[in-house]
């Protein structure tokens, strides 16, 4: 069972007595603290009398900036249990409070727990108080959940977090929060957000269950409280806002403006007049707020502009058939904290799908983790079948294209090198090389092996396909990109597919995440990755139609360049790749969505086969997958745009199939847009949506430039033209 230090913060000699209650009150729990720990804010008088109590508990100064923020971080750095609680100095809590509270942390994936502050006031409630506002006064509020919920952020007077919060994240804003007696606050909110951005697998939790009760002091009891606090509040959510970004800082207090407090001031309107009085405070409440609010906001300091931290997410797999041993959460060699683990789940090397789930850090025992990747058993998984061994297996080149990356180049065909597949070459077509790096790699590393070195003057992922493919005599023509690892079991999964059925004139597969050690990962895989399931798939204009009027030239739908093959005659018969599409042109991507939809178009069927699988390195830098989003946008608008130029009877599905992709792509509520993080930035959202605009005269510029360009030289030949 894990150790609970619980942390009370005091200051004022006026509070001694109060503090003494908070004490007994954890002092006498049901399930006993492992720890005391009193800090006293900048108060020698306090802790020298709280000191000479004859209590077993820890009294120490705050040695950090004068605050409540600064004084709990001092808390934080004493304490030693597993688990670091807070309560207020004029709070007592429930008997069963920490009995509570760590049952809830035996779930696996809970970061943090809050609960149920209740008020106690001097006298009773004022009869013009509302319940929406008791976060004035620091307890729980109208508009909380009444059952165990998820939630974004705490109140400080009844919350608590797994230690290793503080060990990645570090501790309280010591710029937010309370001072003295003024009515700071928001230091809670900000590092709730902060936790929940590096732990993305896991959960905040706020359980009703889980009881203090708060005493009010007599001085706060009074309308001119009410509007300091009010005040305060305002400014605190604006210098909130300006660190994490509006949408992100006040999603919580958006639904609260939208739909708890005008329901509390139809309620208090109806109320009589008592009711009208809290419905009067109500709206006078929010405009004070929202005045501080709105009032000019303080220049973010070098600190607060600083990326927050994250801690990666272990990417891994297993196989059932094979021994499930302990899962380590941390790496001894360089002291990172994995707060998840990504596992992809086989049995007998057939993929059965992915488990996530919360570490924090700690290891994952055997039992529970034989347990965890049982899930991945759920639903029709099972249908992915194994790859057979082929006696005369199709014959395969594979085509890599790259530009200036040998490094990542060189893990790509190592894991291509391993492959458990006869019969198959593989092509490294160099585009557009700003130096001769790529080519003294393979001519000093894979000398001698099946590896042929291409290169191609012109930039653009299209054109650099089709001179992987010219001159090729193999049956089937593969393709991934330099920066995956691939599974040894790709190309027998491939070679399988397109033994099975003549008709088959495409195949791709399954891509996933080879790490997730920073956010901007985290968020591309967030986003939806590449991922389409562990459930194969086939596609043809006949009986394999998905429903939906924008068959078959829905984009994403049947999977992406990174991981796909062709046969040989579905190549020749669209012609090969578009030049004027992909990474590197004008229209920076679409060529593998144009080729799919070609593809089917032709007559062919197209299998999307989840057992080919690859590892794709996703942009680590958030600068980097900001390019990246509008340049999907663009390629996707580029491929719409050519589409319709190549096919106009697509019009008509478009139109019918406009408004429901709207929705997909604005909709909050979308299934594009809800299962993206609560820190996903907006403006990445807008520029993939930017990138949409552009493509389409992005696409017209990218043609214009290849017809230029083909005016001027001789373009290289197709595989279909036989050339070497």
């Amino acid at each position: 069972m894990e150790k609970v230090s619980v942390v009370i913060c005091t200051h004022s000699t006026s509070r001694l007595p109060l503090m003494r209650d908070a004490l007994a009150s954890v002092q006498t729990q049901t399930r006993p603290a492992h720890e005391i720990i009193v800090v006293v804010d900048h108060n020698q008088t306090v802790a020298d009398a709280l000191a000479s109590d004859d209590t077993n508990v820890r009294v120490i100064s705050n040695t950090g900036p004068q605050g409540l923020s600064g004084a709990r971080n001092c808390g934080v750095a004493a304490a030693t249990g597993d688990i670091i609680a807070f309560i207020d100095d004029d709070a007592r809590a429930a008997p069963d409070w920490l009995e509570k509270l760590l049952e809830i942390y035996r779930t696996r994936d809970v970061l943090a727990v809050g609960g149920y502050i209740e008020p106690v006031w001097p006298g009773g409630r004022p009869n013009w108080w509302p319940e929406e506002f008791d976060w004035v006064v620091g307890c729980s509020y109208r508009g909380q959940p009444k059952t165990a919920a998820s939630v974004r952020n705490l109140i400080g007077c009844n919350m608590s977090f797994r230690r290793v919060v503080f060990d990645v994240c570090g501790g309280f804003s010591e710029t937010l929060g309370r001072i003295g007696a003024d009515g700071g606050g928001c230091e809670e909110t900000e590092l709730c957000i902060r936790a929940q951005s590096a732990f993305p697998l896991s959960r905040i939790l706020y359980d009703p269950a889980v009881r203090v009760r708060h005493r009010i002091d007599p001085e706060r009891v009074s309308w001119r409280y009410f509007v300091k606090r009010c005040r305060a509040e305002g400014r605190s959510k604006a210098l909130l806002a300006a660190r994490l970004g509006g949408g992100q800082g006040l999603k919580t207090e958006t639904r609260y403006v939208r739909r708890v407090l005008p329901a509390g001031v139809l309620k208090g309107l109806a109320g009589g007049w008592d009711g009208f009085l809290r419905a009067g405070a109500i709206i006078a409440g929010f405009a004070i707020t929202a005045t501080a609010y709105a009032l000019p906001r303080r220049t973010r300091s070098k600190a607060e502009a600083e990326a927050p931290p994250f801690a990666p997410i272990k990417v891994t797999q297993f196989d059932l058939a094979e021994p499930i041993g302990e899962l380590a959460s941390d790496d001894p060699g360089n002291g990172r904290i994995y707060g998840g683990a990504f596992c992809l789940v086989r049995e007998h090397d057939r993929p059965l799908g992915i488990v996530k789930f919360a570490t924090h850090g700690r290891p994952v025992e055997a039992r529970e983790f034989s347990v965890l990747l049982q899930q991945a058993r759920a639903g029709d998984e099972a249908s992915v079948q194994p790859a057979k061994v082929l006696f005369h297996p199709p014959t395969a080149r594979v085509v890599v294209a790259t530009r200036d990356r040998p490094e990542m180049l060189a893990r790509c065909l190592d894991s291509l090198l391993v492959q458990a597949y006869r019969q198959f070459e593989i092509h490294v077509v160099d585009s557009a090389p700003a130096s001769s790096a790529t080519r003294e790699l393979i001519a000093q590393r894979y000398a001698g092996t099946n590896i042929c070195y291409r290169h191609e003057a012109n930039p653009g992922l299209g054109l650099a396909h089709n001179r992987g493919i010219a001159g090729a005599r193999t049956e089937i023509l593969a393709f991934t990109d330099d920066d995956v690892l691939v599974d040894r079991n790709w190309l027998a999964v491939i070679g399988n597919a397109f033994a099975r059925d003549a008709r088959i004139g495409c195949v791709t597969g399954l891509i996933l995440p080879a790490e997730l050690e920073t956010r901007a990962q985290w968020w591309t895989e967030a986003h939806g990755g590449f991922n389409k399931g562990f459930t194969p798939r086939l596609f043809d204009l006949e009986f394999n139609r998905p429903k939906g009027s924008l068959f078959p030239y829905a984009p994403g739908a049947f999977g992406s360049g990174a991981n796909m093959a062709f046969s040989r005659a579905a190549l020749d018969a669209i012609g090969g790749f578009d030049p004027a599409l992909g990474a590197g042109t004008l229209a920076r991507g679409g060529d593998d969505l144009a080729a799919f939809t070609a593809t089917i178009l032709a007559g062919f069927q197209l299998a999307y086969e989840p057992g080919a699988i690859v590892w794709h390195h996703h942009r680590r830098t958030e600068e980097g997958i900001a390019g990246q989003a509008y340049g999907y946008g663009v390629g996707l608008g580029a491929y719409l745009t050519k589409t319709l130029f190549d096919h106009p009877s697509s019009a008509l599905a478009y139109a019918l199939g406009l408004p429901a992709a709207l929705v997909h792509i604005l909709g909050p509520g979308s299934s594009k847009n809800a299962r993206l993080p609560s820190d996903y930035p907006s403006a990445l959202k807008w520029a993939e949506r930017r990138g949409m605009v552009a493509g389409f005269a992005a696409y017209f510029r990218s043609r214009r430039a290849v017809a230029r360009r083909a005016g001027r030289e001789r373009q290289p030949p197709l595989m279909s033209q036989r050339s070497a």
